[in-house]
This record gives C-alpha cells, sequence and structure tokens, in this order.
C-alpha cells in the first residue's frame, strides 16, 4: 500500500459535508460505514488546516460512493459533490483560495479560467498538500496532480477522480458563469504517473 499521506483537516471535512448535502444525512452514514470511516460519524475533523487527516481516508469516503452506486452511477454524484466541495471551500475556507473579493468580473473569459486555475494549483500545493501544477497550450489548460487520494483506491481501469472534475466544474463556472467539459485524460488509480485533467478553454454551447 502507498505510504500513508496527510491531508488538512478542512479537506477532508468539506468533503464529508459536501457529501452529506449531495446524500443527505443517512447516506452520509451510509458512506462512512462503507467506507471503513465510522469514526466519522457525528465526528467530522474540524474546520483547520492541521494536516491531521489522511489522503487515504478521502479516497476511502471516494471509493464507498462508487461502490454503492456502481462507477457509472457513482459519476454523476461524485461530480456533483466536487462541485459543492468548491462552494463549500469558497465559503468556509476562502483564504485557501485566495478568490474572496478577486476583481475578475472585467478581465477577458480565458485569462479568468487562468487566474483561478492558478489559485487552485497554488492552493493544492500549499495548502492541501497535494503537488500540482498547470499546463497552457493553445486550446486548453491542463491541471495536473502529482498525488492523488486515487492512490489509496483499488485500482481503475479508467480515470477514477471525479470529485476533482466537479470541482474544477464549479471553479471555471465561478469565473465565467459558463459551463465547461472538463475530463480527466489520465489518473494514478489506472497506472499513470499522475492525474491529468483537461479544461477546454472553449465553453459548451
Amino acid at each position: 500500500m502507498a505510504e500513508e499521506r496527510r491531508l488538512p483537516n478542512a479537506a477532508l471535512r468539506t468533503l464529508f459535508l459536501a457529501i452529506e448535502e449531495v446524500m443527505g444525512a443517512n447516506g452520509t452514514r451510509a458512506v462512512l460505514k462503507a467506507g471503513g470511516l465510522e469514526r466519522f460519524i457525528d465526528n467530522y475533523p474540524p474546520n483547520n488546516t492541521a494536516l491531521e487527516s489522511t489522503f487515504a481516508d478521502y479516497g476511502a469516503a471516494e471509493q464507498a460512493v462508487e461502490d454503492l452506486y456502481g462507477s457509472r452511477g457513482a459519476r454523476a454524484i461524485l461530480m456533483r459533490i466536487g462541485r459543492v466541495t468548491f462552494q463549500y471551500t469558497l465559503r468556509e475556507q476562502p483564504a485557501i483560495l485566495g478568490l474572496a473579493g478577486l476583481a475578475i468580473k472585467a478581465l477577458p473569459m480565458g485569462m479568468r479560467m487562468k487566474l483561478v486555475l492558478e489559485r487552485v494549483t497554488k492552493a493544492a500545493n500549499e495548502d492541501v498538500n497535494q503537488p500540482a501544477q498547470l499546463r497552457e497550450e493553445p486550446d486548453a489548460f491542463y491541471f495536473v496532480v502529482g498525488e492523488c487520494p486515487c492512490r489509496w483506491r483499488p485500482p481503475h481501469t479508467s480515470p477514477a477522480c471525479f470529485v476533482t472534475v466537479g470541482v474544477l466544474q464549479e471553479a471555471m463556472h465561478w469565473a465565467t458563469g459558463k459551463n465547461f467539459r472538463i475530463e480527466e485524460v489520465a489518473c494514478i488509480s489506472n497506472g499513470a504517473a499522475a492525474c491529468v485533467y483537461r479544461i477546454p478553454k472553449q465553453p459548451v454551447e
């Protein structure tokens, strides 16, 4: 098994709150039981940045949703959980993303996207203990994550990090008011060296 990697308490707490908003209190209990995370029932981690939670716990919660709903059924639910995760982070831990009061509405759409993606990348590196980098190409941005909770999940035959896809979808919608077809094009859980997400510069029509 991969060596333990630590995560801020706030990140795991936010995931549990997002699961609760999407699946309800009973659904969250079922997820925590299925993921071997019973110790968190009615006992979420505190809302602080201490590195006391683990990537393994985060991955176990994602995997439990997949186990409960099946890989196809879980996809939309996990993306929704990701979208709510971004909203919660913006509201509960605004300093992490550094987006509070950011005047971006006057900027061109591509600059808005890049600015917010740069903030997400910075937060991953500096606050979430998750090495990440942003790459720009003419038609898309690529968000590259070197360590991911999926490393602590069972191997998958296709990319599995739908919570992160949802986070990026909501981040881009927050930045631009538009929807983008974001996809994970490489994933650690099926043998890649990093999880790679493609964010096209053109929104869905």
